[in-house]
């Protein structure tokens, strides 16, 4: 057996150490860097606060226990439990010094991993699409972590931990283009909503003004407006109306899902403030097996106001925006058909190439189709190439193959199923009861029709379908039947 000499032991001993406070000084120099940036500007910055709060303390950390590790070993080998005072009140400067270092490191990751910085911008490719459709949402002052954290330690812990496994997936490269929702992990609750917008109070009726250009028509603007019951509570009551009658506060609605994305509901439950439970079900509905298999959902706000940071416009609702705020002329002949066509392509690869087909496609489409406009046009057709390709950079990102295709979204019916997952007069109780499917339950129709055709009525209209196909309306089915978002409708 060769024993190690002294000066071996020392050697290795001096390089651990050496090493180890490598490691330190590496890391509280990566550290301070990176963060004169921020200290400087007050400014976040994806890479630089991930490097100066994140990266450099944890090669710090890591260094300190190393050393720490090495050198508790060499005094517990010389049997020494003894120091000099000199030695004590250096040591007790330098655990001062390590704690500030900590606590201030602490402080700033916590802010940097609570920031829209982090969220949206550390891993950019994946998170891009929210990042851009939350910067120009209704919520685009509400910080990511208020919706996706909550305000509790337990909230922020979970979120963290879930953190680590999609850290994971981006450095495998195996995350879901696009990001799936809603995400499971995340536990929607009524308190991330209520902590800004209040659920004891009745609303009313809230009013909406809707402008349409009918392709069918050459761009013809349709108004519409309406008022929604929104409703709520009765102040001072028990008692609620309206669409808010969901989250009457002495009553529960649960549910229960076939698919991920919450679409398909064939099992509604109301448990009434006196305890009375009445469940509602579609013909094709669930088998006990299958009802076992699922844990039923509470209805939240989540469940109708499913997109309130994040909404991708489908190309037609894109275009009625754009067209009702004068980015792009509706007199262009054609041009909403032809706007719709190129937003809804789904071969574009990027942004870039997107971009510079838009832009060939339109000016070519004029020049080709309607050549004397276009000569006396032309400014107002690179106006509409440039709003159709912000419009594409603001809503569609090919990279993760997200849209408004991937994200259905619940407030309506227009598009996608929304209401009628419940209320499509499907659902039957064993007393033959039904969810209704009366729209009136939820807003009146008060103003409707083209220029110089308005009908109105504050007491509510019949709707009246924009294109006469020479079919009662009631006869029509449902408005997913035709509208898909696109050229469909």
């Amino acid at each position: 057996m060769i024993m190690k000499t002294g000066t071996e032991k020392k050697r290795k001993y001096g390089w651990s150490l050496g090493a180890a406070l490598g490691l330190v000084t590496a890391g509280l120099a990566i550290s301070l860097v990176a963060a004169l940036p921020e200290l400087a500007t007050g400014e976040m910055t994806a890479y630089g606060s991930l490097v100066a709060w994140i990266v450099g303390p944890t090669l710090f950390w890591l260094g300190f226990f190393i050393a720490a590790f090495v050198f508790t070993r060499r005094i517990l080998r010389k049997n020494s439990g003894s120091t000099t005072p000199l030695r004590t009140l250096a040591l007790a400067a330098v655990a001062l010094m390590i704690a500030g270092w900590t606590v201030v490191a602490g402080f700033h990751a916590y802010e940097y991993t609570e920031s829209d910085v982090f969220c949206g911008s550390a891993c950019h490719q994946v998170m891009h699409p929210e990042k851009i459709t939350h910067e120009i949402s209704p919520h685009a002052s509400v910080s990511c972590a208020s919706c996706h954290v909550g305000r509790s330690v337990s909230g922020y812990v979970e979120a963290k931990l879930y953190g680590v496994k999609e850290l994971y997936w981006l450095l495998t490269d195996t995350y879901h283009r696009p990001v799936r929702t809603p995400i499971q992990a995340f536990k929607p609750v009524r308190e991330n909503c209520t902590g800004c917008h209040w659920d004891g109070q009745y609303w009313g009726k809230l009013h909406r003004d809707y402008s349409h250009y009918i392709t069918a028509n050459d761009n013809q603007e349709w108004t519409l407006k309406m008022n929604v019951k929104v409703g709520g509570m009765y102040r001072g009551g028990e008692q609620g109306e309206g669409i808010h009658w969901h989250m009457k506060l002495d009553s529960k609605v649960y549910y229960v899902a076939r698919d991920r994305q919450l679409q398909d509901i064939p099992w509604v439950k109301l448990v009434e403030s006196d305890g009375r439970e009445t469940v509602f079900e579609k013909d094709d509905g669930l088998t006990p097996e299958e009802l076992s298999a699922h844990e039923p959902r509470e209805m939240g706000c989540f469940d109708c106001h499913n997109r309130p940071a994040h909404q991708f416009k489908a190309p037609i609702l894109a275009l009625d925006d754009a067209m009702r705020r004068g980015a792009i002329k509706a007199d262009l002949p054609e041009i909403k058909a032809k706007g719709v066509e190129l937003l809804a392509a789904d071969d574009y690869q990027n942004h870039e190439e997107a971009a510079e087909r838009i832009q060939e496609a339109l000016t070519g489409f004029y020049r080709e189709n309607h050549p004397a406009l276009f000569e006396e046009r032309q400014a107002d057709v690179q106006a509409a190439a440039d709003q159709l390709i912000t419009l594409y950079r603001q809503n569609f990102f090919p990279t993760m193959k997200a849209d408004w295709r991937a994200y259905p979204d619940n407030i309506g019916h227009f598009l996608f199923e929304g209401c009628f997952r419940c209320h499509g007069g499907e659902h039957k109780s064993e007393d033959g009861r039904t969810i209704s499917a009366d729209c009136s339950l939820c807003h009146d129709i008060v103003v409707q029709g083209p220029p110089g055709e308005v009908e109105s009525d504050p007491r509510g209209l019949e709707f009246r379908h924009p294109v006469d196909f020479g079919v009662p309306v009631s006869e029509m089915g449902r408005c997913t039947d035709c509208h898909d978002g696109a050229l469909g409708g």
